[in-house]
């Protein structure tokens, strides 16, 4: 499924089966609060794409950075619901719009939250999204297919110390799935570089890594 050429049904049925090979990772973390996200593929006429944000200067965390729609989960919501409102609420995406087909491993950021990601096909995508002005600068896509190619993504090994001094100190054992240097006391951290100005790192890129190495790309 490494071809270029794939189109969004073939990206659909594999991304389907893999989420249902087996059930998600969910992890506990004291202290942190919860979050929920959206990986919207959409069914575009050139060949599938996904959805990102890049987040304004106002907001309090992940000033500029590259997401995907989503936020916190608000007391007594359900995951799922929490990242359809955020969509919603961020890029104007209707829930009704969304097939949600499963979700992705459980995640911690470095901002105290543990992430659920939900993977929604968009099969009948608006020609252009909306975006809330105060937290999304811009709405953007980018082709299944460019991830999809060699080199994609690269990884960089970062000190621990570069990680918050508040992270309880289990933080290294969260970040396992990641790669952990225990020796060196380094992790590792992905980047797909989809554009000059566009750089996608940090969780989003670890969500995104995990559902091409699952689903996407050829086995070995």
């Amino acid at each position: 499924m490494g071809s270029p050429d794939i189109t969004f049904d073939q990206a659909a049925a594999t991304i389907r089966r893999a989420l249902a090979s087996r059930p998600p990772r969910r992890i506990e973390v004291p202290g942190f609060r919860r979050a929920a996200i959206l990986v919207p593929l959409l069914d575009r006429p050139g060949g599938p794409t996904f959805l990102f944000t890049r987040r304004t200067e106002a907001v309090k965390k992940h000033r500029g950075e590259i997401s995907f729609p989503g936020g916190h989960q608000e007391p007594g919501e359900e995951p799922v619901d929490a990242a359809l409102r955020e969509a919603r609420e961020e890029v104007g995406l209707a829930p009704e719009r969304v097939e949600v087909l499963g979700s992705l491993d459980q995640r911690p950021s470095v901002t105290s939250y543990l992430v659920t990601p939900f993977v929604g096909l968009v099969r009948q995508p608006p020609a252009d999204f909306a975006r809330e002005e105060r937290e999304v600068h811009e709405v953007f896509e980018v082709p299944l297919d460019r991830f999809l190619r060699p080199g994609m993504p690269r990884g960089e090994w970062w000190d621990a110390r570069r990680l918050p001094p508040d992270l309880p100190p289990r933080r290294l054992d969260d970040l396992a799935d990641v790669e952990v240097d225990r020796d060196s006391g380094r992790y590792r951290v992905w980047f797909f570089d989809v554009a000059p100005d566009r750089i996608i790192w940090g969780l989003t890129a670890r969500v995104l890594k995990e559902l091409l190495d699952r689903a996407l790309r050829p086995p070995g």
